[in-house]
C-alpha cells in the first residue's frame, strides 16, 4: 500500500514538472493538457485523475512554487549573529528565486494569468496571508531582544520586501539579474537604510 502511494506521488510530481515546463515555455493559454501528458510520459486520463482541470493543475504548480520560495525564507532569529547578516539571508532568498530561470518563467506566466483572472490573484493572495511572513516573525524576535525598535513588524516586513523587490525583483524581468558585485553593493546599502530606520 505504501509503495502504491509513493508511485502515485512520483507520478503527480512528474505531471507538475511537465506542467511547469509547458507553462513557462508556451504560456498558460497555449499549454494543453495533451502536451503536458506527453511531456510527463503519462496518459491524458492519468493527468485528469490527478488534476480535474488545467486551472487546478496550474494552481498546484503555483502552490508548489510558492512553497519552495517560502522554504528559502526560513531564517530563524539568532541573537549571536549580526542583524546585517540575517537580513542578508532574507534578501538572498529573494535573489535566489531570480537566479532560477524556471521560477522566473513561472512568475512571468503567473502575472499574465493574474491579470486575465483577477479572482485567481485574490485567491492566491488570501492563501499567502494565511501564513505569517518569516521576516515578520524575525523582526518581532529582534524587537523583543532589544536590538530593533519595530512597533509594527508586519509593516516593517512589507517595507523590506518592497525595497528588495524594487531593487532586484522587478528589474530582473526586463534586464536579467544584476552582476554579483552590483547586487552585493545594492544589498548592503538597502540593509543599512532599513537598519537606520529600526536599529536601536
Amino acid at each position: 500500500m505504501t509503495a502504491k502511494k509513493r508511485d502515485t506521488s512520483k507520478k503527480r510530481d512528474s505531471i507538475l514538472d511537465a506542467a511547469e515546463q509547458a507553462f513557462t515555455r508556451d504560456g498558460y493559454d497555449n499549454a494543453s493538457m495533451d502536451r503536458i501528458a506527453e511531456i510527463a510520459g503519462a496518459s491524458k486520463r492519468t493527468v485528469y485523475n490527478h488534476f480535474p482541470s488545467k486551472e487546478d493543475l496550474f494552481q498546484a504548480v503555483l502552490d508548489r512554487f510558492m512553497a519552495q520560495a517560502y522554504a528559502l525564507k526560513q531564517v530563524t532569529y539568532d541573537p549571536k549573529r549580526s542583524l546585517e547578516a540575517q537580513l542578508g539571508d532574507f534578501a538572498n532568498a529573494k535573489m535566489e528565486v531570480l537566479n532560477n530561470p524556471t521560477w522566473v518563467g513561472m512568475i512571468k506566466v503567473t502575472i499574465g494569468v493574474f491579470i486575465s483572472n483577477p479572482e485567481l490573484a485574490q485567491e492566491a493572495m488570501l492563501c499567502a496571508e494565511d501564513e505569517e511572513d518569516t521576516l515578520t516573525t524575525w523582526l518581532r524576535a529582534a524587537h523583543r531582544d532589544g536590538r530593533l525598535n519595530v512597533p509594527n513588524p508586519k509593516l516593517a516586513a512589507d517595507l523590506f520586501w518592497a525595497m528588495v523587490g524594487g531593487a532586484f525583483f522587478w528589474p530582473a524581468f526586463f534586464q536579467g539579474p544584476m552582476k554579483l558585485r552590483q547586487a552585493t553593493a545594492m544589498k548592503k546599502e538597502l540593509i543599512q537604510i532599513f537598519l537606520a530606520r529600526y536599529q536601536i
